[in-house]
């Protein structure tokens, strides 16, 4: 009776022991896929970006197609195209707005990737493994600052664009006329230089996003 006994409590103190020792272990492996995690989501959030500057590139690009409709062909129904542009000009406003949501979300992303990889590489043991991971991570994040640079550039582009455009639109909201037309001509070729100079720069720091992400994908088969 006293063997049986003396048997139970040995299992039952195994059992309680090896609990803590599975916690433990789970544990760890939820810190191992950690650094994962974090870069599919950063990954999510730049793919979202990506995605919204390229709608915003399109509506810059069909701003740009309605004004010369109405200023460069010229149009043959002013007050119609008129509308057509300010419609225009304000999906142009809605997309670049979204696009730099989703930049300001991507980068928050990018900290957190960024700081969780910063200290997982300081639990590495080895001297020369870890100064290797830091090289990694410090090339990683000057590519990251310098595609991000790109696409600020480009918004400054963008931005100075979207000003002199806006200047012509309250020109001819109170003078739509053939030889007001005529008037922007000089106005004109200025502001489609600026649009083919901002769309130029943006599908460049589009691309060079795109490049960075896809460096940070991990390889499937």
């Amino acid at each position: 009776m006293h063997v049986k006994i003396a048997r139970a409590a040995g299992l039952l103190l195994t059992a309680l022991l090896a609990t803590p020792l599975m916690s433990a272990a789970q544990n760890a492996e939820r810190s191992r896929t950690q650094g994962i995690k974090e870069t599919e989501r950063f990954i999510k959030a730049g793919n979202n970006a990506h995605t919204s500057i390229a709608h915003a590139r399109l509506e810059t690009k069909h701003t740009l197609d309605m004004y010369n409709k109405l200023v460069t062909q010229p149009s043959t129904n002013m007050k119609g195209d008129y509308k057509k542009l300010l419609g225009a000009v304000d999906d142009m406003k809605e997309e670049i707005a979204g696009a730099r949501l989703e930049i300001t979300n991507m980068r928050t992303s990018g900290d957190t990737y960024f700081t969780g990889r910063e200290t997982t590489n300081k639990a590495i043991q080895d001297q020369q493994l870890q100064s290797s991971a830091a090289a990694r991570l410090a090339s990683s994040r000057k590519d990251f600052d310098s595609a991000l640079a790109s696409l600020r550039a480009a918004g400054d582009t963008i931005e100075a664009f979207r000003k002199d455009l806006a200047d012509q639109i309250t020109f001819l909201g109170s003078d739509l006329t053939p030889t007001a037309m005529t008037a922007l001509k000089p106005a004109s070729e200025k502001l489609n230089s600026q649009g083919s100079e901002a769309l130029a720069k943006l599908d460049a720091a589009n691309a060079a996003l795109r490049a960075y992400l896809d460096g940070l994908k991990a390889a499937q088969s």
